[in-house]
């Protein structure tokens, strides 16, 4: 139940915001390219599973008064791969996985002389993932084996974050903004083990007015 009215909100916000486009005062749009940090945790884990990413893809910037409007962020290319490393005795083995995601996230803002904060609702769809564990013993050659966890092909996360766009023309505008994604579902489907992934990321957007 708590999925399903997650989801009715996101598409109903996503909706809201193109089609209010009419109603802005000002309607911005451009390429939007992104980094992010992304920390897996799940029950019963050992060690730390983390790793960089990069999102390629688009903002749509609009605003209905001079403090009050939608953002939505649209990503194309978002991967999240993870690593992991356990030493025992003479032998080391590595694990790391990717993921990557078409993300949609539909979010309300607020904005004070260029500054502005944003929340909303996220939606992931996955578009591939992959593995490898490599497994290595002092003195021998590795042993590497290809793994592909059983992932979710819809993920769900809350957006909040803050930002500011500078002014470079009348029409033109570079934006920067740091996100954090807290995780409604898990990401794998691991029987009886809950799992999530938290995400940093740190943008930067090219916006012009329409």
């Amino acid at each position: 139940m708590k999925k399903s009215l997650f989801v009715v909100s996101a598409f109903l916000l996503l909706f809201f915001s193109f089609s209010s486009i009419n109603f802005a005062q000002s309607v911005k749009i451009g390429p939007r390219l992104s980094g992010n940090f992304a920390i897996y945790n799940a029950k019963g884990l050992t060690g730390t599973w983390n790793g960089i990413g990069i999102g390629i893809g688009g903002t749509v910037d609009i605003s209905f008064s001079e403090h009050i409007g939608l953002m939505v962020n649209l990503t194309a290319f978002d991967m999240k791969p993870f690593s992991n490393s356990l030493t025992q005795g003479n032998q080391t083995r590595e694990t790391s996985l990717s993921l990557s995601y078409l993300t949609i996230d539909p979010m309300f803002k607020a904005e004070f002389s260029g500054f502005y904060m944003v929340g909303g609702p996220s939606l992931g769809i996955k578009l591939n993932s992959s593995g490898e564990t490599s497994t290595v013993v002092t003195g021998q050659a590795p042993n590497v084996q290809a793994i592909n966890p059983e992932t979710k092909s819809v993920r769900f996360d809350i957006v909040v974050g803050t930002g500011y766009s500078f002014k470079l023309s009348p029409s033109m505008y570079l934006g920067s903004d740091f996100m954090a994604y807290i995780p409604i579902t898990d990401t794998y489907n691991f029987p009886g083990q809950s799992n999530s992934i938290f995400t940093l990321k740190l943008g930067a957007s090219l916006k012009f007015n329409l």
